[in-house]
Order: C-alpha cells, then structure tokens, then sequence
C-alpha cells in the first residue's frame, strides 16, 4: 500500500462531462496492491473507508463520512471482487462543491448494476452507489468508476 498525492491532469470526471472540478481543495491517493489473497485483499474496504474517514477529518466535513465511507467501501470491494489489475487505485479529493472518488482497477469492461433477489447476498454495491452519490460513472475503458457527493456548503459541520 502506497499513498501519494493526486495527479491533476485531466481527471474522469471532467471526461464524463461533469464540469470539471478544479482547483483541488485537497485530495489524496491510496493505491493496494493485490495480493492474490481474498482474505488479505478483503481489508482493503475497510482501510479504504479509514483512509476516506481521515481525509474529511481533516477537510472539516465529518457530517460526509458515513455516505463517503459506504460509497468508497461498495467501488473498493467492486474493484477486488471484479477487478483485473495488480494494483487498485483509489483517489479522494475535495473541490468547492463535491467530495470526489475514484476507483481504477485495470477493468477491461465498465461494470453495470446487477438484478438481486431479496435474499440475495451480494450485487448491490452499484445499486447502492446509484442512491448515495450525486453523480456517478465509468471511464470508457471500463478500468475507472468515479462517484461525487455533494458538499453542503451553506451550513458549517454537524448543522444539517
């Protein structure tokens, strides 16, 4: 696990169509390296969440943690679950208006919501996404999935 600052070229958002999103406020990159392990790689959502919780922390915006934590948690666990790179990539950064994420893990193929049972287990994470995020979408290439959450501006944190 590496972390770094992130790059500011030409970001998924803005490719998306999505007004682009600069100047960065703050921001953060967190890239795992697969292991190969499901037990080992299963930690990752839990460190990307930690990681996410840290970050608002220190952006003054804990009333996002809860929807980010999730958010980032269901494109991380998608990302080792389905992903086909050694390394997943996770970026958070902060503009003006929106908490940003996003998840590159070497996918060839955009991933697409599933049908689930009421019983089943597994294959809400996008479904999940769709409901929490602002906005949502997928690089071309399918290797990148990308979500935004709104920040609330107007109110200092905690107020709502």
């Amino acid at each position: 696990m590496s972390i770094a600052a992130p790059l500011l070229n030409a970001d998924l958002l803005s490719l998306a169509g999505v007004p682009n999103p600069l100047p960065l406020l703050g921001g953060a990159e967190v890239n795992f390296n697969r292991t190969g392990l499901r037990e080992a790689d299963m930690r990752r959502p839990e460190q990307a969440r930690r990681i996410s919780t840290a970050c608002l922390g220190v952006w003054g915006l804990r009333e996002l943690v809860d929807d980010t934590a999730l958010l980032l948690s269901e494109l991380v666990t998608n990302a080792f679950v389905h992903g086909d790179g050694e390394v997943v990539r996770v970026r958070l950064y902060l503009t003006d208006q929106y908490v940003c994420l996003e998840v590159c893990d070497g996918s060839r193929e955009a991933p697409q919501p599933q049908p689930v049972g009421h019983l089943d287990e597994n294959g809400r994470g996008l479904a999940i996404v769709d409901a929490l995020a602002d906005a949502w979408g997928v690089a071309k290439d399918g290797a990148s999935i990308w979500c935004t959450v709104l920040r609330n501006v107007d109110h200092p944190e905690g107020a709502r």
